[in-house]
């Protein structure tokens, strides 16, 4: 209880209702009133009390958090129905310096970025400057031939076809592949002024093929979401400017910025990853003139600011912000789990939406507890050891009675409840497995419970009724079928890991 409120409570029961003092002729009731303070404050020390040891309790299991994960520096926000009920800081935002993390430090969002692209083209699609049904070729004069059928929702979606990051299995082609058909001269022009130009980026995506016919299915693909932002500046002239004067300004976003890495930005924290057990720098130095699958930088004010405009008419009527929550379909009318730039998952009953940064970011928003939650640390993923800042956001949300992973309770998206399973349904798939791009896993068995083991993971498997297998312990749906005929386990992103 804060102070004022406190204050209040005491005034109630020791003054008369006129304000002034207890006079001689209230004695009667003076014991009363005394009686009711003395309950008052009983009840005032309990709650009290608690409270702090509730805090205490979350301190330390941050603090245990970020010590065993090596986590530099974090900041937490969670507000409740637009109130803040919690923003605390912990460790460092520049270690070097030994400068401490607070309120005001900014984050690089990584891929929390996508939602504020994907928010600008919604914001063009309500001023009538494009529709998300348009093809890409309309906007996009340099569209290749063979990306003719790629609509701006497909690339909302990221089921375009275009290929993502780290392709695998039966997404087979690269991304960026133009870097490899520059020259010399233009790829030292590059590497000195550690600048891609929109041209530079138009120019590394062109021979990049499609893995797929676009609308029939997901993979997600930061290349889709670069053709985006170029789609935003080929309307209004400049990506750079549009985000600042019609997204950041007009949702009152004072601290949120794009990357821009000969900019020197006051309480900016540092990014780190690991190799090898020990902290290093990220090393993400270089500029994008069009940055809009990661360049977006924020602290925690801004995003819980963030979620509320987008509850509200400020920037987008209805209609675009139910798109934005909304799940979006595959050709065949199949549901994904993606909308807007947010990743949308419902686990054991629960609506979730939410997004990870590779940065270290994470923002999730739970609807039926009228939750927002936002994690932002400075230890990120580049290419080195695992890191895993992200998972604390469950643990926290846990303390708050929520559950952010599947159990058995879960019915997944088609249906499928968990049923019971005999020894002999696991003895075919024990083993180990591997995927074409070489990604190793294996099922084993201990004391009667399947278990799937996977870069780094180990989670239990539970049958549904359907015949598949669930994996228990993820934040998302995830399910393994067995092809008894290939030997193989294909996952429900259609990923293939064949026994060895």
């Amino acid at each position: 209880m804060h102070n004022a409120h406190l204050f209040q409570a005491l005034k109630k029961v020791l003054y008369s209702r006129n304000g002034s003092k207890v006079q001689p002729r209230y004695t009667a009731g003076l014991k009363n009133n005394m009686q009711k303070l003395k309950t008052f404050l009983i009840l005032l020390i309990v709650s009290l009390t608690n409270s702090v040891k509730a805090q205490e309790s979350i301190d330390s299991l941050v603090a245990n958090y970020l010590n065993m994960h090596q986590i530099p520096g974090a900041v937490i926000g969670i507000s409740n129905k637009d109130s803040v009920v919690k923003l605390v800081s912990y460790g460092l935002a520049d270690v070097q310096n030994n400068s401490a993390v607070n309120d005001s430090t900014s984050f690089e969002l990584g891929s929390l970025t996508k939602q504020f692209t994907a928010c600008a083209i919604l914001k063009l699609q309500e001023d009538q400057k494009l529709n998300v049904e348009d093809y890409l070729f309309e906007h996009f004069p340099e569209c290749p031939e063979h990306w003719k059928e790629v609509k701006l929702k497909h690339l909302i979606w990221h089921t375009s076809g275009l290929p993502g990051m780290f392709p695998h299995d039966d997404f087979t082609q690269p991304s960026f592949t133009g870097y490899l058909k520059m020259d010399a001269a233009t790829l030292d022009k590059m590497m000195q002024t550690n600048t891609v130009t929109k041209e530079l980026a138009i120019q590394s995506i062109l021979s990049d093929s499609l893995d797929f016919k676009p609308g029939t299915k997901y993979n997600y693909s930061d290349v889709g979401y670069l053709v985006l932002g170029i789609v935003i500046d080929n309307i209004t002239g400049s990506y750079h400017e549009y985000m600042i004067n019609s997204i950041f300004s007009v949702a009152g976003l004072n601290n949120t910025y794009l990357l821009n890495q000969n900019k020197v930005v006051r309480n900016q924290g540092r990014g780190y990853s690991l190799k090898n057990g020990e902290l290093i720098n990220i090393m993400r130095t270089w500029d994008y003139e069009i940055p809009s699958f990661f360049g977006i930088f924020s602290n925690v004010d801004d995003l819980l600011k963030w979620n509320h405009v987008l509850e509200t008419n400020v920037l987008l009527n209805e209609q675009n912000r139910t798109f934005l929550f909304t799940q979006g379909k595959l050709s065949c009318g199949t549901s994904i789990e993606y909308g807007g730039g947010w990743e949308i998952n419902t686990i054991n009953g629960i609506k979730f939406i939410s997004h990870n940064g590779v940065t270290g970011t994470r923002v999730v928003k739970v609807p039926s507890a009228g939750i927002f939650f936002v994690l932002l640390t400075n230890l990120g993923f580049n290419g080195n050891d695992f890191v895993d800042p992200w998972s604390l956001s469950n643990e926290l949300l846990a303390s708050y009675g929520i559950e952010t992973k599947i159990n058995k309770n879960h019915i997944t998206s088609d249906g499928q409840k968990v049923v019971r399973f005999k020894r002999k349904q696991l003895k075919q798939l024990e083993g180990t497995y591997s995927t074409n791009d070489g990604v190793e896993a294996a099922l084993i068995i201990e004391n009667e419970v399947p278990y799937f083991e996977n870069q780094g993971l180990k989670l239990e498997l539970a049958l549904l009724d359907g015949g598949s297998w669930l994996v228990l312990g993820m934040e998302y749906e995830y399910t393994l079928s067995y092809n008894e005929e290939t030997q193989s386990l294909i996952s429900n992103y259609g990923r293939i890991f064949k026994k060895q």
